[in-house]
């Protein structure tokens, strides 16, 4: 019996090469002086959230 394949979803991760081409470009930013493309660097690095996300009920 031939079963037929069902169709694949859209990818929802980027792939390694895209994932790498990101950090390439950051780091030109970052060292042609955007402050930020430092910042999110030294953000990144640190494991830190760049945006501080309020609670609602704070």
């Amino acid at each position: 019996m031939n079963t037929a394949k069902t169709a694949r979803g859209r990818q929802h991760k980027p792939t390694r090469s895209e994932v790498a081409a990101a950090w390439a470009r950051l780091r030109d930013a970052a060292s042609e002086g955007s402050i930020q493309a430092s910042a999110l660097l030294i953000a990144l690095a640190e494991n830190k959230p760049v945006i501080a996300m309020e609670s609602p009920t704070a």
